[in-house]
C-alpha cells in the first residue's frame, strides 16, 4: 500500500509539473522559425514599460521597443511595445533583452481574443515574442552581426544577408 501510495504522488506531481509548463513542439533556430512570423525587424530596446513582483523582484513585463529596420512585414510606428512572458505566461522574460542593446526579433501580434493568458494591458497593436523557437538574436553593432542563443552551435549571421534572407521570401 505504502508504494502505491508514493507512486500515484509521483504521477500527481509529473502531471501537474506537465500542465504548468510550457510546451513547445520544436526548438528550431531562427531561419527556420522567423518566417513563420508576421513582423522581423532590427530594433533598439529602448526601456522597460511595466513590471511586476515574481519571487521577490521586480521583473520587466513591457519594453518600449525603437524600430531599426524592418526585415519582414509592416508597421508604420516607430516604437512599439512589446510584452514578455511571467511564471504564468510562456513567453522569454524581458530581462534576457537589456535597454540600449539591439537585437533582431521575430514578433506576433498580441491577440486579444486568444484563450491564451495575457498581461493587464496589452493591445492587439502590440507585440509579443513567442517562446519556442529562436525568435531572437542578439546583435553586436560593431560587427553589424547577430547571433543566435539556442542551437548547440553558435551561429553568427550577417545583418545584410539576414535582411536579404527575408526579403527573398
Amino acid at each position: 500500500m505504502k508504494h502505491i501510495s508514493i507512486f500515484l504522488t509521483l504521477i500527481c506531481l509529473t502531471i501537474g509539473q506537465f500542465s504548468f509548463a510550457c510546451d513547445c513542439n520544436s526548438q528550431d533556430e531562427f531561419k527556420t522559425v522567423a518566417p513563420t512570423t508576421e513582423f522581423v525587424a532590427l530594433v533598439k530596446v529602448n526601456k522597460y514599460l511595466t513590471y511586476k513582483n515574481i519571487y521577490g523582484e521586480q521583473i520587466p513585463i513591457s519594453m518600449e521597443v525603437e524600430v531599426v529596420e524592418i526585415y519582414k512585414g509592416e508597421e508604420k510606428r516607430r516604437k512599439i511595445t512589446v510584452w514578455g512572458g511571467d511564471v504564468n505566461i510562456c513567453r522569454p522574460f524581458l530581462t534576457k533583452f537589456k535597454e540600449g542593446q539591439h537585437f533582431v526579433i521575430a514578433f506576433s501580434k498580441v491577440n486579444t481574443n486568444s484563450q491564451e493568458p495575457t498581461h493587464k494591458g496589452e493591445k492587439s497593436s502590440d507585440y509579443i515574442i513567442e517562446k519556442c523557437g529562436e525568435r531572437w538574436l542578439s546583435v553586436d553593432d560593431s560587427k553589424k552581426t547577430a547571433t543566435n542563443w539556442i542551437t548547440e552551435d553558435t551561429v553568427t549571421y550577417d545583418l545584410k544577408e539576414l535582411k536579404a534572407f527575408f526579403r527573398k521570401e
